[in-house]
């Protein structure tokens, strides 16, 4: 009994140091998946806390970020699911929220890397899930198919399905914000 008690505690001093060192994967993968600061920080909290509770099924550190992965890809879930506010976003709806920005906010979208990160705001949950774990995180087909549950035949449709809807996105003319003529034409006064 107390040698399964000190067993506990040693995992969770060890879980502790590898937690602080994902903490900012963590977080990019939370606010990639939800969009939104506030949502991101709670559900790597809440991972943190989970991974502490379940310290005692952790065999092994070497696949450690997966498993962080799997915990935190359930919270995303249960959150969408007690959340209604998710839903799919009309893409030309956005165009036109994106055309009425200050020009600050404007030039800030202009910019490619926030136009990626739009676009993958804007895809369903599920491809922008796999794309993000893929495409940003590294993840193999195989290990992103472990973390969301799926097989990896839907793995690979949700990021072919993904990546061509980000080519789309990122392309059109609804993403790229326009600028209005703001030249003013100087007219010469005529000296009389």
């Amino acid at each position: 009994m107390i040698s399964n008690w000190i067993k506990l505690k040693t995992n969770q001093v060890k879980l502790n140091a590898v937690l602080e060192s994902h903490y900012a994967n963590l977080y990019r993968i939370a606010y990639a998946w939800s969009q939104d600061e506030s949502l991101a920080q709670d559900l790597v909290q809440d991972t943190m806390l989970k991974s502490l509770q379940k310290a005692d099924q952790l065999t092994c550190f070497e696949n450690v970020d997966r498993w962080l992965c799997k915990i935190m890809h359930n919270l995303f879930y249960d959150n969408c699911r007690q959340n209604a506010r998710w839903h799919q976003v009309d893409v030309a709806e956005v165009g036109e929220q994106l055309k009425t920005e200050s020009i600050e906010s404007l030039y800030i979208r202009k910019q490619t890397i926030q136009n990626i990160h739009d676009a993958i705001g804007n895809l369903p949950i599920d491809q922008r899930e796999v794309i993000v774990l893929v495409d940003l995180q590294g993840y193999s087909y195989q290990e992103v198919a472990g973390i969301t549950e799926v097989p990896v035949g839907t793995v690979m449709s949700r990021l072919s399905r993904a990546r061509e809807k980000l080519k789309k996105l990122v392309t059109s003319e609804k993403l790229i914000p326009s600028y209005p003529d703001n030249v003013v034409v100087l007219k010469k006064s005529s000296a009389k």
